[in-house]
């Protein structure tokens, strides 16, 4: 075997071996954000658990207006809301499809607790203070990773979906915390090492 040949199989195997790392490692939506402090932390948390689906904003003191809306191919049940501000809402559509919100926060904690019946995705459209917020300021699952756009969707991957792994529909990457490897991202093209 030529130098050339042996090189381009140890290209080949390492990629194959880092591919496989990668693609190892589905983000979760289970469990509440480790980043999640009312009060001490910003932006929007969300997580699943076996009392349904939570969203919660908070801040680290300073005002700031969350609002957006929450969208489905199914029908929300068991639509909770909790408000601080007095022009705080949480409004559910007639076809309990859609969902719209707006929570004032100085600190505190707000949000909306919710079930799913039926679907088989939820679109995320969220805003701070009037904007497109920051990926960066979205927290989902016990690590807390971030979805690529305030636009996303979340949709679980097959029928026997036993430890809730979900797929993120977007034009962006998601990236977070945790393993194998550190600090990773995910896109549209496959898995790609997020150190930069």
């Amino acid at each position: 075997m030529n130098r050339k040949t042996g090189l381009v199989l140890i290209l080949l195997t390492l990629f194959c071996v880092n591919s496989y790392a990668f693609a190892s490692y589905t983000p979760k939506i289970e469990g509440e954000p480790n980043v999640f402090h009312p009060g001490k932390s910003l932006g929007y948390f969300m997580w699943q658990d076996k009392d349904g689906f939570h969203l919660r904003t908070t801040t680290q003191g300073n005002e700031h207006v969350f609002s957006g809306t929450i969208h489905t191919n199914g029908r929300f049940e068991n639509v909770f809301g909790k408000t601080s501000g007095t022009d705080d809402y949480s409004h559910v559509n007639e076809d309990w499809d859609k969902i719209t919100f707006k929570f004032t926060n100085e600190g505190g904690e707000s949000g909306i607790d919710l079930s799913l019946k039926g679907g088989t995705y939820v679109t995320f459209d969220l805003f701070m203070d009037d904007d497109h917020i920051n990926p960066e300021n979205i927290f989902i699952g016990s690590d807390g990773w971030h979805p690529g756009s305030f636009k996303f969707t979340l949709k679980h991957e097959g029928d026997n979906n036993k430890d809730n792994t979900i797929i993120i529909l977007d034009e962006g990457f998601w990236w977070g915390w945790g393993p194998p490897h550190g600090y990773w991202r995910h896109g549209p093209g496959g898995p790609r090492d997020g150190r930069w």
